[in-house]
């Protein structure tokens, strides 16, 4: 069988929809007996199996989403004035203003009358950060009372916000005045989360002592992968030009990444082997610095595949790698199918691996050194025009230019920034100085980005776009494929 996850990702991405739109649950006891008949099936009608596989996947997606849906916070049972809760800090989010975001496992509820162990992640808000003797890093654990429930995701029919919160495993919002930190325990152990967190710190530090405050903020952004930095404003630009994607960390950063390793260890000449392994340590410790999103988890697994099929001397194939780690992650947790750089990671790159050789053979009249990119461009476009339209509510029409534009900026920029930010440990001055370059760059994506978001062209409002709209358009899309597939091979 050719490609068997593909068939294997859909399946499951067919039964968790059907749980999601339609409501529809299957009980523990019909599922199982249903996993019985599909494995007998398999067994007796080999021939079929394929079929009985792909229906099985399909109840394991709409059973697994079920199931994940249905497990909800503890916290509401108790009373909030008459206990305290150990948390562990598990991330240090971005100061919103008002308060510090930052998620947490909560491990304990201290009664009156005793102790109750859970484990359960949250979403904590932390009011008057800036009042605690210590700030609060991985790790750490923390006492608090006087906790007020902000919310809690226990309800189907979750949207937006909710569902990306809902998806990443946390049960509930929680809010705290930094005076009722009854405790703090510091961690000292070093270990790579830990350490990742100081490496971001320090990086955010000196981006914004070395920029003015819009050019750090769209820095961070764009390196981080969190639009958190960014004001409204600043956010919408990048939307109506179409060029959000890379100020959300995807398969566009980890492909840069990979490729200022290769030329720098190539250029100290060292061997491949040597250049693939010091590459994927790279992308790890650079995942850990970002939070491990499933953009970058996808993006980098694919290049550990890679990695592995060139040491084993194997053939990589990429369409069937993409579909694995969407069915693995998937499987892992069944909500990462709402998160929105999940949905443009995928369509993003399988859309690239599918059409580019097309459009590509339909620009030969435009100049060679822009075929690719601008091939690259409109086929990651194609496949994630309905995404954007759905979370954004807008249809860019100068997408395709303000990424002609601004792409290929992004290497040179990352480079300059990593080089001034290395160089900087050893002399300040000297990486401020670096940083003009930087300063140049950012200059001019944000000026690209403004003049071309401020065109009467620039996009328009499109509303009501549902999920049954975008499944036609993908039927559509790869009905096209398979034409022009089919006319190629012939």
């Amino acid at each position: 069988m050719r490609r068997p996850f593909s068939f294997f990702s859909i399946s499951v991405i067919l039964g968790i929809i059907l749980g999601y739109s339609l409501s529809l649950k299957i009980d523990g006891y019909l599922f199982s007996l249903l996993m019985i008949v599909m494995i007998l099936a398999t067994i007796f009608y080999q021939k079929r199996a394929l079929i009985f596989i792909c229906f099985s996947l399909i109840l394991v997606g709409n059973f697994m989403f079920n199931n994940y849906m249905e497990s909800s916070t503890v916290l509401k049972e108790y009373p909030f004035e008459k206990l305290a809760l150990e948390v562990e800090i598990k991330r240090v989010g971005i100061d919103q203003g008002r308060y510090v975001e930052y998620d947490v496992d909560i491990l304990s509820l201290i009664k009156t009358d005793g102790e109750s162990t859970i484990n359960e992640k949250a979403r904590l808000q932390l009011k008057y950060a800036n009042d605690l003797p210590v700030a609060l890093e991985p790790f750490d654990m923390v006492t608090l009372r006087n906790v007020t429930l902000i919310e809690d995701f226990d309800k189907r029919g979750l949207e937006g916000y909710q569902l990306y919160l809902r998806g990443r495993g946390f049960k509930s919002i929680l809010q705290v005045n930094a005076k009722d930190l009854m405790k703090v325990d510091k961690y000292v152990t070093t270990n790579i989360i830990n350490s990742s967190f100081k490496t971001r710190r320090y990086i955010e530090d000196f981006f914004d002592q070395s920029l003015p405050s819009i050019e750090s903020s769209m820095l961070k952004s764009i390196m981080f992968g969190n639009q958190g930095y960014l004001d409204k404003e600043t956010l919408n630009l990048f939307s109506i030009s179409g060029t959000a994607h890379i100020i959300a960390v995807s398969g566009l950063h980890v492909g840069v990444m990979v490729l200022l390793c290769h030329h720098l260890l190539a250029f100290l000449n060292l061997g491949k082997r040597k250049i693939l392994l010091i590459t994927m340590v790279t992308l790890f410790f650079y995942s850990a610095i970002v939070g491990f999103p499933v953009s970058i988890i996808r993006a980098s697994s694919m290049y550990c595949l890679y990695v592995l099929g060139y040491f084993v001397e194997r053939r990589y194939d990429a369409i069937n790698s993409l579909m694995m780690m969407a069915f693995l992650l998937l499987l892992y947790n069944p909500l990462n199918i709402f998160s929105v750089s999940f949905q443009l990671s995928f369509a993003a790159t399988l859309s690239i691996l599918l059409f580019f050789p097309f459009v590509k053979d339909l620009l030969k009249v435009v100049p060679k050194y822009l075929q690719s990119l601008m091939a690259v461009t409109i086929a990651a476009q194609l496949g994630t025009i309905p995404i954007m339209i759905y979370h954004f509510n807008q249809l860019s029409f100068i997408a395709f230019i303000a990424n002609i534009f601004i792409v290929p900026t992004l290497m040179p920029l990352l480079f300059t920034s990593l080089t001034s930010v290395f160089v900087s440990m050893f002399s300040n001055s000297l990486g401020l100085i670096i940083n003009y370059l930087t300063h140049g760059l950012l200059a001019y994506i944000y000026w690209m980005v403004q003049r071309l978001s401020n065109l009467s062209i620039a996009s328009i409002a499109v509303e009501g776009l549902r999920i049954y709209h975008m499944m036609g358009y993908y039927f559509i899309l790869f009905a096209v494929y398979f034409i022009l597939w089919h006319n190629k091979s012939r």
